[in-house]
């Protein structure tokens, strides 16, 4: 099952309503599968699990823009009583339309820390996921020295996190893409959309609350600091 899109386990989804991210919106919203069809060409191969590849068309339900999907389903079949049972999976979910954007962290983050997420963003979006995981590991390295831990190794220094404060959903976070690196570069390793996806967003998500939050936060704080210096001088 992909992490994308809910739902969409079976031979022919079409019709199905799913939950996930428009490509066009960028909102969670729900999305129709408006058209499903097997491409010329794409047969099962004669092994278990075996592959058939798909064209999907996803209808947004808010924007009611289409996005256009290759969908990746594994057939694992099982012997039964008269006949054999097949189970029909999705394993790779890949965007064809509109053309994948490279993701972007919010200017809050650092400069450093930014760049190097937007060179691993690069990798993903062109489908190099090996690369784009070492980057998101060096991206990790990056905001852990920014935020000052220390150890001998990134492990050490990502679980000094909960000293300076980071949750323990962070440094989950965060050994998760150190892993997911670590493959890459030492086992050429090569993870699916999904799961590099994932880890970008879990990246995302954790520079929203280090930096993002923060800064939000003391804008709002003088903000209100310079409502009342205004009240007092104008005060009679």
């Amino acid at each position: 099952m992909t992490n994308r899109f809910a739902k969409l386990d079976g031979y022919d989804p079409e019709h199905s309503t799913v939950a996930g991210e428009c490509p066009h919106c960028l909102r969670h919203t729900t999305l129709t599968v408006s058209h499903h069809s097997k491409l010329s060409g794409s047969h099962r191969e004669r092994r278990i699990p075996g592959i058939v590849r798909f064209l999907m068309t996803l209808h947004c339900n808010w924007c009611a823009y289409e996005s256009v999907y290759l969908r990746v389903v594994g057939i694992e079949e099982t012997p039964i009583a008269g006949g054999i049972r097949e189970r029909y999976t999705t394993i790779e979910f890949e965007q064809v339309w509109p053309g994948r954007t490279p993701r972007e962290l919010a200017p809050e983050a650092p400069e450093l820390v930014r760049e190097v997420f937007a060179e691993a963003a690069l990798a993903e979006a062109a489908g190099a996921f090996r690369l784009a995981g070492i980057g998101y590991r060096a991206t990790v390295e990056q905001i852990v020295k920014e935020r000052g831990a220390v150890g001998k190794n990134l492990y050490e220094r990502i679980t000094g996190l909960k000293s300076l404060g980071a949750s323990e959903e962070i440094v989950e976070a965060f050994h998760e893409a150190r892993f997911v690196g670590n493959d890459a570069a030492h086992d050429a390793l090569a993870y699916s959309t999904e799961e590099i996806a994932d880890i970008a967003e879990l990246i995302n998500e954790a520079v929203l609350v280090l930096y993002v939050q923060p800064a939000q936060r003391a804008k709002m704080a003088a903000q209100r600091a310079a409502r009342r210096t205004a009240a007092k001088q104008t005060s009679p």
